[in-house]
């Protein structure tokens, strides 16, 4: 039998909500990924998997769908309670990312709020991990990084209070015109962060 997925949408809408549980990336470079992503994230390894054989050996190059058993992988734990799985398995036979075909575009990581945006900015700057964008969108304020792959990752903070105000700001003519808002330049706005500027006048568009 054939639904429209127009049929299907109204269908799957009667069922809660499912949540995000789990986020796993494929690596050939499995070593040097996991310790960025640690670092960054601050993630404490709870399993790390470490097969008595080579992936090679089971899987046709290729393959995408394996066992954790199967393959050395590792699992940790992101965001308050009860957080998402995080986890990286190695497929040694990938080859170098392209970046050009279908896929994640980035993921996004939000903060508490703007100062343990701007406290884990500098912790990673004094490590020398630089954003290659800066952006305040309107309703969040974003950094954007390049794992050791070039997959992109952001972390932000909330520029309003309130979920309501969020809303509010993302129904208005002011983003409907510019959805990308403000392209900005990251000591320049660290500079101005810690010269005491309100937090409204600092992230207003």
């Amino acid at each position: 039998m054939t639904h429209s997925f127009e049929a299907l949408q109204a269908q799957v809408r009667t069922l809660p909500q499912p949540r995000l549980n789990e986020i796993v990336m494929q690596t050939n470079r499995y070593d040097e990924m996991r310790a960025w992503y640690a670092a960054v994230m601050g993630i404490d390894w709870a399993f790390e998997n470490t097969p008595e054989s080579p992936a090679e050996e089971k899987y046709q190059p290729g393959e995408r769908q394996v066992r954790a058993v199967d393959v050395r992988a590792s699992f940790g734990r992101i965001g308050a309670p009860p957080g998402i799985t995080f986890a990286f398995f190695e497929l040694p036979w990938l080859r170098e990312p392209s970046h050009i075909e279908p896929g994640i575009n980035h993921t996004n990581f939000m903060e508490a709020d703007l100062d343990t945006l701007v406290k884990r900015v500098e912790l990673l700057r004094d490590a020398d991990i630089h954003p290659h964008r800066v952006a305040n969108h309107g309703p969040v304020m974003s950094f954007y990084y390049k794992d050791p792959e070039g997959n992109i990752v952001e972390f932000c903070s909330a520029n309003f209070d309130t979920p309501e105000e969020t809303l509010a700001f993302t129904k208005s003519e002011a983003f409907r015109n510019n959805p990308s808002g403000l392209e900005l330049e990251r000591d320049e706005f660290l500079a101005r962060y810690h010269s005491g500027i309100p937090k409204k006048e600092l992230l207003k568009i």
